[in-house]
């Protein structure tokens, strides 16, 4: 008997290890998309060597940045009732592609008979940032429109589809810099290096000051004058101390001598330059 479930239990193994993978790659299969949901041409506007590279720009549209781009042509009746017509199927046809409603649409209507009709374009309200009014009136006045009323084979809305991929795809290429240049770490040597000339003169500058505002100098012969200094009475815990300093020029024999109060070391130092003195230093 147990033999008999130990047998089971293999058999029923192997038959799991053996269609896991075949499972997994069902799962991870890529979607393949129908022609028809890039091409609609119902008019039949679109020669037959066109259509595919109209479809293959889709479709690398769509791989590279998750974006349905739908041509659809169609013959009516009344060009008067193409508006409601349009608005009607973006909108249905907007919701039932998903995509975070990021969808565009190429609706062209011909009258019954006529070779020329009305091109719209709409875009899906998750692309409204990028594709805006004046670059859909663009793309439709100044390279849709023109092809076709050159060429009666369909070659303006191939031409629209490439500016809507060159557009999109440099769009990407932009935010793909902006995040890839975000997360760059910090260069400390090039930073230096190219700011040289910027730390250079402030070192200057600080260099400047000090000699300025720190070095005391020999009123007689503009030497440097040697400093000293003796402590006449030492701060207490609150209390300010007393030095002399004494400034002397070796080149001249010039010297001065001046009474300067000494602050307690720690917070009572701290404060005590920051709020002032209160009182006179007395020597006693």
């Amino acid at each position: 008997m147990k033999l008999l479930q130990l047998q089971i239990g293999l058999c029923l193994f192997l038959m799991c290890a053996l269609l896991a993978p075949a499972m997994y790659a069902q799962e991870n299969k890529p979607i393949v998309v129908e022609p028809a949901s890039y091409l609609d041409d119902r008019a039949d506007l679109i020669k037959e060597d066109l259509r595919k590279q109209l479809i293959d720009n889709c479709r690398e549209i769509e791989s590279k940045t998750k974006i349905r781009v739908l041509i659809k042509t169609l013959r009516i009746a009344n060009l008067a009732d193409g508006q409601v017509q349009v608005e009607t199927f973006f909108a249905e046809w907007i919701r039932s592609i998903g995509m975070d409603k990021r969808g565009i649409l190429i609706f062209a209507l011909l009258p019954e008979g006529a070779a020329h009709g009305k091109v719209h374009l709409r875009v899906g309200i998750g692309l409204k940032y990028l594709v805006t009014r004046e670059m859909g009136e663009k793309i439709l006045n100044q390279v849709i429109l023109p092809n076709n009323a050159i060429n009666n084979d369909g070659l303006g809305f191939l031409e629209g589809v490439k500016a809507i991929r060159r557009m999109l795809l440099d769009e990407l290429k932009r935010d793909s810099s902006r995040v890839g240049g975000g997360s760059q770490a910090f260069n400390l040597k090039g930073f230096l290096w190219t700011s040289k000339e910027i730390l250079l003169a402030l070192l200057v500058g600080l260099f400047l000051c000090y000699i300025i505002f720190f070095v005391e100098r020999c009123p007689r012969c503009n030497g440097a004058l040697k400093v000293s200094s003796e402590v006449l009475k030492e701060p207490g815990v609150n209390t300010l101390g007393l030095q002399r300093k004494i400034y002397a020029c070796e080149r001249c024999g010039f010297s001065r001598r001046k009474k300067e109060p000494v602050y307690p070391s720690g917070k009572a130092g701290l404060i005590m330059r920051l709020t002032g003195t209160r009182r006179n230093v007395r020597i006693e």
